[in-house]
């Protein structure tokens, strides 16, 4: 989830201009583009877009890179902190461990000076992304191509995300992605953040079927938890940048943790499942063909070996991970007049008719 930057580009410019004048080799003599952002996208992180003309082994060229920043200060930020540094070290982790198609990090910056907070710089890569506003559903490149060709976006991501699940956590340092405060084993700090973060996000609220959801949870805990993999976290259509179809760049890792591999599956078929819920309230194609959970489960079962087990726990806990998203997203829309004041907090929670539904089907209390 990125936003578009409220920075002066010009300001920026400059600032970018310094900084690699001081990173990179003495007779460098860096030239930096004009600085754009992003369209499309969401509301947790700020990206620039820029070209670097440097001279580089008796060389003259130009490359496009792209730097991440945490958002500016806003009243209703989205989490409660930005970890960049563990999102760049997560890019590191999963080029060096895997053939996942990252974006090259080559610089990460922690002293807010040169840009007024920490940044990290990595390679920009071409292709194109679905977009999250409006949702892919309600137009653009992901419906014109057919279901042929959503078959084969949604095979990318699930290639995607066997190909993370691959890489052997053991034999990585992934020290960086443990959560102790939040729990013993990796579900334990997967529910134990997502309280944490609820009662940062609610306030003095409580938000009717978030709570039902995670008593439902913490009563139908599996008894093995299963292997432990590297979680995207945010592992979605929109978080993945395709060329002729397929996957050449993952992104967004600010929700990477360790945890079972049906996190990240269940949450990719939740965020379509909610997009396809919006495409029917305003009477438009939900795009049923796409992502639809049994082909993705045996899509994934084919190409990573594994058993998908324990779906509807993860698919719970899928729905309320953005249950909590939307409060603060949903506060966000009503502040600055996108959204109207709902008649109750309740009606913040976007996928909430969703998470009702499921919890009405599995008989929650």
């Amino acid at each position: 989830m990125v936003i578009a930057s409220t920075r002066d580009p010009a300001v920026l410019r400059d600032q970018l201009t310094e900084w690699f004048r001081a990173t990179l080799p003495a007779g460098a003599d860096p030239e930096v583009s004009e600085v754009a952002s992003p369209s499309g996208t969401g509301m947790s992180s700020e990206t620039l877009l820029f070209d670097v003309t440097a001279t580089l082994d008796g060389e003259r060229t130009t490359r496009a890179y792209a730097a991440r920043l945490p958002p500016a200060e806003v009243d209703h930020p989205v989490f409660p902190s930005y970890d960049l540094e563990l999102q760049f070290r997560c890019l590191r982790l999963v080029r060096e461990y895997s053939d996942v198609p990252v974006p090259s990090a080559p610089w990460w910056e922690p002293d807010p000076t040169a840009l007024g907070s920490p940044f990290f710089v990595m390679e920009r890569v071409d292709g194109i992304v679905a977009s999250d506003n409006p949702p892919y559903v309600f137009g653009g490149w992901v419906v014109d191509i057919g279901p042929e060709g959503r078959e084969e976006l949604e095979r990318g991501v699930i290639e995607v995300l066997a190909g993370l699940h691959a890489i052997d956590v053991s034999a990585a340092d992934t020290a960086f992605l443990d959560r102790p405060e939040h729990g013993v084993t990796p579900l334990d700090q997967h529910l134990g953040y997502q309280r944490w973060y609820y009662d940062w996000a609610r306030g003095d609220r409580s938000f009717t079927q978030i709570d039902r959801a995670l008593a439902w949870l913490e009563a139908n805990r599996p008894e093995d938890e299963g292997p432990t993999v590297l979680n995207w976290g945010d592992a979605r259509l929109g978080n993945t940048m395709f060329r002729d179809g397929r996957p050449v760049a993952v992104l967004d890792w600010e929700m990477a943790a360790l945890g079972a591999p049906e996190v990240d599956l269940a949450w990719a078929v939740h965020l379509h499942d909610f997009f396809k819920d919006l495409a029917v309230r305003f009477e438009m194609d939900p795009l049923e063909d796409f992502f639809p959970r049994e082909r993705v489960i045996a899509t994934y079962e084919e190409l990573s070996g594994r058993e998908v087990r324990n779906y509807d726990y993860y698919d719970v806990f899928a729905a309320i991970r953005y249950s909590i998203v939307s409060i603060r997203t949903g506060e966000t829309s009503v502040a600055t007049g996108t959204l109207p004041e709902p008649d109750h907090h309740d009606g913040l929670i976007m996928n909430g008719p969703l998470l009702e539904a499921m919890l009405d089907r599995l008989g929650a209390p």
